[in-house]
């Protein structure tokens, strides 16, 4: 471009002095005829000098119509090389703005993490102190994960590629960019899949559990009932029938204040406060008159079952909370070296736009 520039100040300046000789020329000229005046000038008996003269400025024109073939070429040659320049000035922008656009993704992709990890850390912490509850966690709707693997790997490539040339690593930066949304993207949707199926588990196990308490306070009813057929008039005082009596309406109590403030029951809360009173009393009463009978015993091993099917799923619950928590130890916590990496990338990257 320069060049260029050069050349056409190098034309201007040869068709300037082409044109000061030819005034010179045509003043020498008219300096050879007498008597001359503006616009009246006689050059009777001077052909020859007119000759010369006309042939001199032909060629002159001649070589100047050159110069102007040569001028209109810089300055299409220059036009080529102009809109050349803004193509590549076009071209290099769009590669910034690719740039641009992945700081923007990272730095919501950043906060995506941060606010996903408080709350697996939320659920986690939840999860294990109160493992028998329904306690829930929801996972974030952002899909800046797929919507950087879905843009074009090339266009990203070659953004990286020029903007950070210099830098022998870049290679490895475009590496890591798609390594992390990659880790991420699979991550959550590993964790989302294996946060379903925990819950669908334990739903079933509390439904399971559920129908075995209602079973459980049936059977006590229908203990009640026998002893009352059996023995009409003095049935409150057997001791298995005042235990169970004492133990159904305290349950259905309890039921109810569930039902009044809003509230799920606690298999935690029936296990500790219904089963667990019901066995102990139950073991004292086991050389007392109706113990032998089925019933009895069938209330037993009832009760056993259903505090040790709860224990198992607070187990299982804790297990899985215990994964989580170790999912955002490692993942999703503010010092983990996967977000490290993730901040450092968006950094560069900020840096290269500000230059």
């Amino acid at each position: 471009m320069n060049k260029i520039n050069l050349y056409k100040k190098i034309l201007i300046g040869i068709t300037t002095l082409i044109l000061l000789l030819i005034v010179i020329f045509t003043i020498d000229v008219i300096r050879e005829t007498p008597d001359r005046s503006f616009l009246n000038i006689d050059f009777e008996n001077k052909n020859n000098i007119v000759s010369a003269y006309g042939t001199l400025i032909g060629g002159i024109l001649a070589f100047l119509s050159i110069l102007f073939v040569l001028f209109g070429l810089l300055e299409q040659r220059q036009q080529i090389l102009n809109e050349k320049a803004e193509k590549e000035a076009e071209y290099t922008q769009e590669l910034k703005d690719q740039l641009k656009l992945l700081s923007s993704y990272f730095k919501s992709t950043i906060k995506d993490i941060l606010n996903q990890g408080k709350t697996f850390s939320e659920y986690s912490k939840k999860e294990q102190a109160e493992p028998s509850e329904m306690n829930t966690m929801h996972f974030t709707a952002n899909k800046n994960f797929t919507r950087i693997i879905d843009m074009d790997p090339l266009s990203i490539y070659k953004a990286v590629r020029t903007n950070f040339q210099t830098d022998e690593n870049w290679e490895n930066m475009f590496l890591n960019i798609y390594s992390i949304f990659d880790f991420y993207s699979d991550g959550i949707k590993d964790l989302r899949d294996k946060y379903e199926s925990q819950i669908d588990f334990k739903v079933k196990e509390q439904r399971k559990i559920s129908f075995k308490i209602r079973s459980f306070f049936n059977s006590c009813s229908e203990l009640v009932d026998k002893y009352k057929i059996k023995h009409p008039k003095k049935y409150m005082s057997y001791s298995w029938v005042q235990l169970v009596n004492q133990l159904t309406p305290a349950y259905y109590e309890y039921l109810d204040d569930c039902v009044k403030n809003d509230q799920p029951s606690s298999l935690r809360f029936i296990s500790d406060n219904f089963l667990r009173p019901f066995l102990s009393e139950a073991m004292k009463l086991r050389d007392d008159p109706g113990y032998e009978k089925p019933i009895c015993r069938k209330l037993v091993y009832s009760a056993s079952d259903i505090r040790k099917d709860i224990s198992e799923i607070e187990f299982n619950c804790i297990h899985y909370a215990r994964d989580i928590e170790k999912q955002f130890n490692e993942y999703f916590s503010e010092e983990n070296k996967h977000l490290k990496e993730l901040k450092r990338l968006k950094l560069e990257i900020d840096n290269k736009l500000n230059e």
